[in-house]
């Protein structure tokens, strides 16, 4: 309780699986730990996942793991972060783990920090073996043509993607190749990431699709533009639906035609940006329905300007109420 800030319960849990007659090993331990940056939040939610760690060899098992990352540039918060969300990292062996999978990661990222950035959303990808499913799939990515660079951009930011079964995968691209998608475009792993859903989550959504009033067609047109849209929940999609048609008056159809509008955020983005519409349409500032492309696709800073900036003498609401208030009063000060 007193050196890792637990409370009597998590204390007795943890007391539970450990025995010691001395505090100075994991006392020892505490003092490795905060040494290579962790904080007490950091120390509590790792020895909490696993007490047993208390009773490591600090300098044998743990510090040359520790050290490890710290030359791989993953240090101080980060590695805090990084370990005490993925504990059982230090469980595995350093020298037939851990080292291996990062030069075979390394040989495909070309840089340290990009295989940090994969094994930061795929902390599995040191403790697995990466011959049995990764590397055979990324070599059949290969094999059907998809370009190196677009390989190590997948393998850094959908790490997880590429760890399931090599038969699993091969039959996702077979059915990515018959819906028409190029492998030399980024659109190819897009797909293969959306179809990576079960099966029956994937066929939930195409018939939430069919309710919301649109044709096989249609549906495939959406997907083929925007294969993400099938990763976003079906609880999202009903309410960004339900927001756009009943609340704001576009049609199902129209939004499908620009299915990247699925992947926004309701409360960032599609929220904050229709409101602003209202306020110029019920001023009369706007005698138009703003189209989609212009009113949720558009980037920000193009959207502020054409409809915030411009009309803030003639709606100065929009600077006192609107979402956009403190981003504009932040650009002034630093202009």
């Amino acid at each position: 309780m007193d050196s890792c800030g637990f409370s009597i319960y998590e204390a007795i849990t943890a007391s539970k699986e450990l025995n010691f007659k001395t505090t100075l090993k994991p006392d020892s331990i505490l003092t490795l730990l905060e040494t290579y940056g962790f904080t007490k939040p950091h120390i509590s939610k790792l020895i909490n996942k696993d007490p047993s760690l208390l009773l490591s060899k600090p300098d044998k098992t743990l510090k040359p793991k520790l050290e490890f990352f710290n030359t791989k540039g993953l240090s101080g918060i980060d590695l805090a972060k990084f370990i005490s969300a993925n504990p059982s990292i230090l469980k595995c062996s350093l020298q037939n783990k851990i080292t291996p999978s990062f030069g075979m990661l390394n040989n495909i990222c070309q840089a340290d920090e990009r295989v940090i950035g994969a094994v930061k959303r795929c902390s599995v990808l040191l403790r697995i073996d990466l011959n049995k499913s990764m590397m055979l799939n990324i070599e059949l990515l290969r094999n059907v043509g998809v370009p190196g660079e677009k390989i190590t951009w997948f393998l850094v930011s959908q790490p997880r993607t590429l760890t399931i079964s090599h038969v699993r995968f091969t039959g996702i691209v077979e059915r990515v190749k018959e819906m028409g998608f190029d492998p030399l475009e980024s659109t190819f792993l897009h797909a293969l990431q959306g179809l990576t859903a079960r099966k029956s989550t994937w066929e939930a959504k195409l018939n939430l699709f069919r309710r919301l009033g649109l044709s096989e067609g249609e549906i495939r047109s959406a997907i083929k533009k925007q294969p993400m849209c099938m990763r976003v929940s079906e609880k999202k999609i009903v309410l960004v639906m339900d927001y756009l048609v009943n609340q704001m008056g576009y049609s199902a159809l129209v939004i499908a035609q620009f299915p990247q509008i699925l992947t926004y955020s309701l409360e960032k983005r599609i929220v904050p940006r229709c409101c602003v519409s209202q306020i110029l349409i019920s001023r009369g500032l706007v005698n138009y329905q703003i189209p989609l492309t212009s009113l949720l696709i558009m980037a920000e800073k193009a959207f502020v300007e054409k409809f915030v900036i411009k009309f803030e003498k003639e709606a100065p609401e929009l600077l006192t109420q609107g979402a956009y208030a403190g981003l504009l009063t932040a650009d002034r000060v630093k202009d």
